[in-house]
């Protein structure tokens, strides 16, 4: 079934306990009702239980667009962020700037939705429907800056956008921020702590796709 309209009707869930990738369509009364972004992404984490401990591999993680991400219309660069705030003890979403939404969408996916906790540090790379989940051991204790650097290196893409965290967000500091770049942040909620109990370094995206409105 596919939703028209600025969609991609793709959000990659990722176990990153057992290391699997799973590609599943966005329900029609879902679209219709929540729209994208932080709708979605707040209903999935409120589907995924009130009494899950933000720190807890049971948490999950969204990283959403919406149906206009990555078109010409002003102000829809946007991606928000949803989890269980380590910080509130609740439901809690943070927007962004920057171009890694629109990558996301143009390398085919509406969200990605993290669940488990690696057993050692990794991230997450996308290029263009192509999902990997990488090692990330060398980059462990980076700054962020650095961290965006070396992912770039190691992908031999300068263009790459990258979503990280830094010593913060490692060290579960509650109100860690992710940073997209260096210069935009997801920062209300402790999602960064969220991301490094995840044992999640980053995720870097690439995407030469455009989205049909």
């Amino acid at each position: 079934m596919s939703l028209g309209g600025g969609y991609v009707n793709r959000v990659a869930w990722i176990d990153l306990t057992g290391g699997q990738i799973e590609y599943k369509p966005i329900a029609e009364e879902d679209a219709r009702k929540y729209i994208g972004a932080r709708g979605l992404g707040d209903k999935y984490v409120f589907d995924n239980g009130p009494q899950v401990d933000p720190l807890s591999p049971e948490n999950i993680l969204c990283f959403m667009n919406g149906p206009l991400t990555g078109t010409d219309v002003n102000l829809s660069g946007r991606m928000a962020v949803c989890t269980k705030s380590p910080l509130t003890d609740t439901i809690t979403d943070s927007h962004h700037g920057g171009w890694s939404a629109a990558r996301m969408k143009w390398a085919g996916f509406d969200g990605l939705v993290f669940k488990g906790k690696a057993e050692k540090p990794v991230y997450l790379s996308i290029k263009d429907n192509e999902v990997a989940i990488r090692d990330a051991a060398a980059l462990w204790g980076l700054q962020t800056k650095e961290t965006q650097a070396a992912v770039r290196e190691e992908l031999g893409d300068p263009r790459a956008r990258v979503a990280m965290i830094g010593p913060g967000g490692e060290n579960l500091v509650p109100f860690a921020c992710i940073m997209h770049g260096p210069f935009d942040a997801a920062g209300r909620g402790g999602l960064g702590a969220v991301m490094g109990s995840k044992n999640l370094k980053a995720v870097a995206v690439r995407g030469t796709g455009r989205p049909r409105v």
